[in-house]
């Protein structure tokens, strides 16, 4: 009895030994772990900028606001900004893929039509506008790419019809580049109501923004696109989507936003206006990049983990592992996020996941049979183990509000098992 416990005595500081540079060797390839991240990053940072040079060379997010009757004063030094009593706008937005490089990137077409009506508002009434020059008012809305443009853009107002004219600032540049036509008010000056219908040809990329500057703003949108994301101060007020596109209406009231109908040097799109626009960004559904740094997140648990599983068939095998095996081992675990990224640039990230594991797995099971001299049943169970392993992993990817609780529950039964699997080693010696 006194030689096994002296024996037992002799190996149990190598045993904590051992465990204390395996756990080195884990922190060490944290190291590692920050490259990747930063490769990640890096393509990321590439994908982006292929991402700026398409929408450079196509037209980018469309933010529009208007129309508006500008009325300047008689040297031009300020004006006033009347927006309609009714607003409607209608567009069935299309949608196409653009290649640049490995990437490819959504765009649109979106023939929009805005229509409404003026009056004259009761504001107007109680202002001194005797220095305001009413022959010089001009219809004004707000296009921030003007580039986006695919025709002339046409106004029908008061019943005729003409071609509006691009503007990038006005006479006081204090006015936002968009399109513009003079116009006579005197209807509206005697109380009259106009009608009018702008047809915007538009084309754009990653989304589409309106600023609801109608006493009341209806705007009904259609897509092909299957998965948006509504921004914006006010969402829809009804929505239909399906994997073949959505179909969206909003409904803004002037009392629902925070500037009148009848504005004074005011630009026709500021910081308000913004605050206070609606649209919809064409959501991609999966970002390989965002998942695969959530993926890398869970590295060194992972390594931790399947370390902590060798370790203990080197216990129960009796067979000695060397410490570059286990570097070699952690090694292939990092290698399987590269893996990850390189695939996801290519395939779904899904198939991409899988792939990479697979390779994963294989490699490091084949490895542990070689090292346990063919030992194939010990091998197989690793292997199963960081199949496990990589299974909840992936299961976590997938969820976003249940990520931490079930996350917390898999740690817990992870830490059970371990806990028990070394009581079971500390009887069997």
């Amino acid at each position: 009895m006194e030689v096994i416990s002296t024996k037992q005595e002799e190996k149990s500081p190598r045993l904590w030994l051992k465990a204390l540079l395996i756990f080195g060797i884990s922190v060490a390839l944290l190291i590692p772990q920050v490259l990747i991240t930063h490769l990640i990053d890096e393509r990321q940072a590439t994908r982006t900028e292929a991402q700026s040079e398409v929408s450079q060379s196509w037209s980018g997010t469309q933010h529009i606001a208007g129309p508006a009757i500008i009325i300047p004063n008689s040297n031009d030094s300020s004006y006033i900004s009347i927006f309609p009593s009714d607003l409607k706008i209608t567009g069935n937005l299309t949608t196409e893929t653009l290649k640049r490089g490995i990437f490819n990137f959504s765009v649109y077409n979106v023939p929009l039509t805005i229509t409404g009506e003026f009056d004259f508002p009761a504001k107007l009434a109680s202002m001194n506008i005797s220095h305001y020059v009413m022959e010089k008012a001009y219809l004004f809305i707000s296009l921030s790419d003007l580039r986006g443009l695919t025709d002339n853009a046409t106004l029908t107002w008061n019943g005729e019809k003409h071609t509006i004219e691009t503007a990038t600032g006005g006479s006081n540049n204090d006015i936002a580049t968009g399109l513009t036509y003079a116009v006579n008010i005197q209807p509206i000056l005697d109380g009259q109501k106009i009608r009018f219908t702008i047809q915007l040809p538009l084309k754009g990329s990653e989304g589409l923004y309106v600023a609801p500057v109608g006493n009341i703003t209806n705007a009904e949108l259609k897509s092909d696109w299957g998965s948006p994301s509504f921004q914006g101060n006010f969402l829809p007020t009804s929505r239909q989507v399906s994997d073949s596109g959505f179909t969206a209406s909003w409904k803004v009231l002037a009392m629902n936003r925070n500037f009148g109908q009848v504005r004074t040097n005011s630009t026709c799109w500021d910081s308000l206006m913004e605050d206070c626009e609606f649209g919809v960004d064409l959501h991609i559904p999966v970002d390989q990049y965002q998942q695969t740094t959530r993926t890398v997140k869970y590295a060194f648990l992972v390594i931790v983990l399947t370390l902590a599983v060798v370790f203990f068939v080197e216990i129960r095998r009796n067979t000695f592992i060397h410490p570059i095996q286990y570097l070699l081992i952690g090694i292939a675990l990092l290698l399987f996020y590269t893996l990850l990224l390189s695939f996801s640039e290519h395939i779904a990230f899904s198939c991409s996941y899988l792939i990479a594991a697979i390779m994963t797995i294989g490699l490091i099971t084949a490895f542990m049979a070689a090292i346990l001299k063919g030992n194939r049943k010990t091998a197989f169970i690793v292997g199963l183990s960081l199949s496990a392993l990589y299974i909840f992993l992936y299961v976590l990817l997938q969820l976003e509000t249940y990520a931490l609780l079930v996350g917390s529950i898999g740690l817990f039964v992870i830490l059970a098992v371990a806990m028990f699997a070394t009581v079971k080693l500390r009887n069997e010696r």
